[in-house]
């Protein structure tokens, strides 16, 4: 209960050593009473019947040897091995049928403990005898044997193998174990005598198959014959093909054969007739081999000899000289008549080609029109194989089966599917009860229940319990009481709160040239550009730079992106118009060691954008160049999507190697030699994307901005 809104405050608490001290005040007569208990129990357990438990296991597996399986018989072992057949099996094990066996086997309907009548009649029964329920039969002694070996017996499967546990409980050891072997012997004797009248059904209804079939296939190889015969259809020469078409086909060859031959002499006879026409002998085979041209040559070339000989001593005009020229021209002109006579042995070669070409074409004619006629027969000759070659494998596959059923019956070879890997062996000790184990338990839990009991009435009595009083806390300097409640400060946020102020020497952008400067939002977002430099162009302007960079920042993390602008200005215009103090700590202390990331850091008040101002210290532009400076920039790299460096002169050319985009600003015009000079200068010190965003000077509505892209 509380004194006042802030006074004290009356309270309870457990006193463990009032507890405590009552439970060892009990603790002799505790005890007293558990080893009382566990002694009676220990007795009383001596009296009760033991029941003794015996277990078989039995592996379920193809039991077909690997001589004897069939092909086909793997699909078959598959099934046999899933998990939804052995549960099958366990099922069966467990059948009302194998139970029945199994008793008129062993006789166990004489035993006591199965067929004994209930001394205490059921809850149905009482209900019967007042006349609240109807009276229902009377089981019969078979049914009530059936019933208790039902309960006595535990048929279930071992997780995660494909063993079958059969378990058995029962007084007597021996008929335990006996009981649980039988089980097992009775269910693979059911598994050999399933599977021999499967086989001996199947064997009846392959004969009567095989016998119609063995009529279809006579029939259906009798049409085929008979067919054949009728159109002439015999096979022969390659490719096992009909007679019509190997004569075609010899035909076709020739034919190619003469084309050949007449296309190679009207070659041979063209070319020599020109070279006749040019007055030289032609360089052909028909030429080379004649014997007379080359008798003829031999004596043009001794001719030759003798001139050229003569010649050194005679005049060209000598009548010696003249009568072995007039010899050589009558050997040039029986040359030429000689090739004449062969260019005709050529020409009659052609057009006894030519004429053979036109009789085998009719021969090919006549020849097709035949194997048309035969190809229409043949595919009707082999439909009709097909129907006597599928009578026939489905004839022979019965065959097969029917010779392995035989074979089987015959020779008494019907394995099961299953086989005993652990046969039952009489127990030596009961399974219950359980003499020492149980009375612990019960004595643990009786002992645990009075305890509890003892612990309940001390705290209900109020012994085990204490008042205390409680100072309530003073409320905080800043708390104002609000309905009855404190209402505390707010927690401080991780980046220091912003201050309004106005950037000096500074102006912002218009509207055209916003619109210019969201286009270059689509494009840095779009392409996912992750460093931009925005560097302005030395105009000598003294009316203030533009603030594009902190428009640009604003307009990134309006499209949801997580963005920093480093201001690299020493004017500090950027941080201003982000609201932060000129005299706060930025990136030139951060780069100097005299302060954290998370004191450098400010937050836009207009934005979710984040700045690192400049700072206190000087910044050269050689420190771009720096491993420190890098190191700085991968770090923010891991936190925000765009990092924006606002610099310009010496820095913003060291800088711009690493931008993956660069935005040069202009107060001029597009044309300006400063412009001009400034956008030559940033192309040669980087590779990235320059773009040109004209901001001109002064700001109106008609005349104002251009953004450009130049590669």
């Amino acid at each position: 209960m509380a004194d006042g809104r802030f006074g004290q405050i009356d309270d309870v608490e457990l006193d463990m050593r009032a507890l405590f001290g009552a439970l060892l005040r009990a603790s002799p007569w505790l005890v007293l009473f558990g080893v009382l208990f566990a002694s009676a129990l220990y007795v009383g357990l001596n009296f009760v019947t033991p029941r003794y438990q015996a277990e078989t296991k039995i592996l379920i597996e193809n039991g077909e040897s690997e001589i004897t399986r069939a092909g086909a018989n793997g699909q078959e072992a598959r099934t046999l091995l899933d998990s939804e057949a052995i549960a099958s099996q366990v099922q069966l094990i467990g059948s009302r049928d194998l139970a029945t066996t199994v008793i008129n086997d062993l006789g166990l309907s004489s035993l006591r403990e199965l067929n004994k009548p209930r001394l205490m009649p059921t809850l149905d029964q009482m209900l019967v005898g007042i006349g609240l329920g109807r009276p229902a039969p009377q089981p019969t002694p078979e049914s009530r044997v059936l019933q208790r070996f039902a309960e006595r017996l535990d048929v279930f499967e071992i997780d995660k193998s494909r063993v079958i546990a059969v378990n058995f409980t029962s007084t007597n050891p021996e008929i335990a174990a006996q009981v649980a072997n039988a089980v097992a012997d009775e269910y693979l004797a059911l598994e050999r005598a399933a599977r021999r009248s499967n086989d001996a059904e199947a064997t009846r209804w392959l004969e009567a198959q095989i016998a119609g079939l063995r009529t279809r296939v006579t029939d259906a190889e009798a049409k085929v014959e008979a067919f054949r015969t009728e159109h002439g259809l015999f096979s022969g020469g390659q490719n096992n093909s009909s007679l019509a078409q190997q004569k075609l086909n010899d035909l076709n060859a020739e034919l190619a054969r003469l084309v050949a031959a007449r296309s190679a002499a009207e070659a041979r006879a063209a070319f020599v007739r020109k070279s006749l026409a040019k007055g030289e002998t032609p360089d052909v085979v028909d030429v080379r081999d004649s014997q007379l041209i080359q008798r003829l040559r031999e004596q043009q070339v001794a001719l030759r000899a003798q001139v050229a000989q003569l010649s050194a001593s005679l005049l060209s005009g000598h009548p010696r000289i003249k009568e072995q020229n007039a010899q050589l021209a009558d050997l040039d002109v029986q040359v030429r008549r000689e090739i004449t006579r062969i260019l005709r042995s050529i020409e009659d070669e052609a057009a006894t080609a030519r004429a053979q070409e036109s009789d085998i074409g009719q021969d090919i004619t006549r020849a097709r029109a035949a194997t048309g006629e035969t190809n229409d027969a043949e595919v009707q000759l082999r439909a009709l194989e097909r129907e006597a070659t599928a009578q026939r494998d489905l004839l022979e596959s019965y065959l097969r089966r029917y010779r392995e059923a035989t074979s089987r019956q015959d020779g008494n070879y019907l394995p099961a599917d299953a086989r005993i890997i652990s046969r039952a062996a009489v127990p030596l000790e009961p399974i219950f009860p359980k003499k020492l184990p149980l009375t612990a338990a019960a004595t643990v839990a009786l002992l645990l229940l009075a305890i509890a009991i003892i612990t309940i009435r001390e705290l209900t009595s109020g012994r085990a319990l204490r008042r205390i009083t409680l100072q309530a806390p003073p409320p905080a300097a800043s708390a104002v009481p609000v309905e009855g409640r404190m209402r505390w400060d707010e927690e401080p946020t991780t980046l220091p709160p912003l201050q309004p102020a106005l950037p000096p020497l500074s102006r912002g952008l218009s509207a055209e040239v916003q619109d210019s400067l969201n286009t270059i939002v689509d494009q840095i977002v779009e392409g996912g550009v992750r460093r931009v430099l925005i560097a302005m162009a030395d105009t000598g302007d003294q009316a203030g730079r533009p603030l594009a960079a902190v428009s640009l920042a604003r307009a990134l993390s309006r499209r949801g992106n997580r963005v920093l602008l480093l201001d690299l200005h020493a004017d500090g215009a950027d941080s201003r118009a982000m609201a932060v103090e000129g005299s706060a700590p930025g990136l030139t202390d951060l780069f100097a060691g005299h302060a954290s990331f998370t004191e450098v850091i400010f937050r836009d008040r207009r934005s979710r954008a984040h700045l690192i101002s400049h700072g206190l210290l000087e910044f050269a532009p050689a420190a771009a160049q720096g491993e420190q400076f890098v190191t700085i920039l991968d770090a923010l790299d891991q936190t925000y999507d765009q990092i924006l460096l606002d610099a310009d002169g010496d820095l913003a050319l060291q800088l711009a190697p690493k931008a993956s985009a660069v935005i040069l600003v202009s107060d001029g015009s597009e044309s300006d030699p400063h412009t001009l000079r400034a956008f030559e200068a940033m192309q040669a010190a980087t590779s990235a994307k320059v773009m040109l965003l004209i901001a001109e000077a002064p700001l109106s509505a008609t005349e104002h901005h251009q953004a450009a892209e130049l590669a």
